[in-house]
């Protein structure tokens, strides 16, 4: 063989050796790449992920933000029912003196002059507790309604149609809208 075939047969090995060499770059470089777009996928995902619960994150802080503004406003609104509740009674005997003191007849000028001053007072405080929300109910001649009155009883024949309030035996109040205590009514059969 003459050194032109050998050179020849040199160059063909060398030609095949690289393109060998190229065929396993491009084979590695395309693995790389899987590789690559594999890892670009999970952390796509990942970061996806990560968005959706910090967007949950956000709504629940939103929500634990409005509770607790109407937990604070509602606590601001009502703080005073207890209060309420406790003076209801002092309202309630100063109502049913007044009461008895007008189904009397022939009162002495004494008594005249303490039903007067009772009555006073009675206007006095129920201006005083409506100046902070508190009202009376007073549902005389109303449809009985369960949710702001407490029937005691029932009259049969009474001429008016039934569930109709006939007399109101206990006042009820709220305060700021929110039933502190129902009226306890007589209602028609």
């Amino acid at each position: 063989m003459s050194n032109a075939e050998k050179e020849k047969e040199m160059a063909q090995a060398e030609e095949a050796a690289v393109e060998t060499s190229m065929d396993e770059a491009c084979v590695e470089a395309l693995a790389d790449d899987t590789d690559l777009t594999d890892e670009v996928v999970k952390l796509t995902q990942e970061k996806d992920a990560l968005f959706q619960r910090l967007l949950a994150s956000e709504a629940d802080m939103q929500n634990l933000r409005r509770r607790t503004e109407i937990d604070l406003a509602n606590a601001h609104k009502f703080a005073l029912e207890k209060f309420v509740k406790e003076l209801l009674p002092c309202i309630d005997a100063l109502e049913f003196e007044i009461n008895a003191l007008e189904k009397q007849e022939n009162l002495s000028e004494e008594l005249v002059k303490f039903k007067e001053g009772s009555e006073l007072t009675y206007r006095m405080l129920l201006n005083a507790v409506e100046k902070f929300g508190v009202k009376q109910v007073r549902p005389m001649g109303e449809m009985l309604n369960p949710e702001f009155h407490q029937a005691i009883t029932m009259i049969p024949n009474t001429g008016k149609p039934s569930n109709e309030i006939v007399d109101v035996v206990q006042t009820g109040y709220t305060l700021n809208d929110r039933l502190v205590r129902a009226a306890q009514v007589v209602v028609a059969q």
